[in-house]
């Protein structure tokens, strides 16, 4: 769930590429840093941290819970750790439904709870080599 930089090419499309058993509807999430400005200052990269096993814990109950809620199939969720600069990849969810309703639904719930419940942090490394803890916006 955890990787060390940016989401890769090669996660991305290997992530798409897998339909279950069942599939009629893939949604996919690609959550990248954006080029905001903090204190007047733009944000070069974000440098992510997580208390891991707590992490997982809660994406594997809010993965299940998208599965009762919203009858999804199933869901996988990648997070950055370490640095990552504006532009790239840092948070990928792929939620598979058996129809596209259920498989949006279940990809918004679980990318908001995601961001509201799961311990990963994120210091927004700015141009001035100064920093600020970044605030999740939902």
């Amino acid at each position: 769930m955890f990787i060390e930089g940016p989401i890769s090419d090669s996660i991305l499309g290997a992530a798409t590429a897998v339909a279950k058993e069942g599939c009629g509807a893939q949604t996919i999430f690609v959550g990248r840093i954006r080029p905001d400005r903090m204190e007047n200052q733009q944000v070069q990269c974000i440098e992510f941290t997580s208390q891991t096993a707590i992490a997982e814990q809660v994406t594997r109950e809010i993965i299940e819970e998208g599965k009762q809620k919203f009858g999804i199939i199933s869901a996988e969720v990648w997070h950055s750790l370490g640095k990552v600069y504006v532009g790239q990849p840092c948070f990928l969810v792929v939620v598979h439904g058996h129809h596209r309703n259920e498989a949006y639904q279940g990809l918004e719930y679980i990318v908001n709870e995601f961001k509201h419940r799961s311990p990963v942090f994120g210091k927004e490394l700015l141009e001035d080599g100064t920093h600020s803890w970044k605030k999740n916006r939902h």
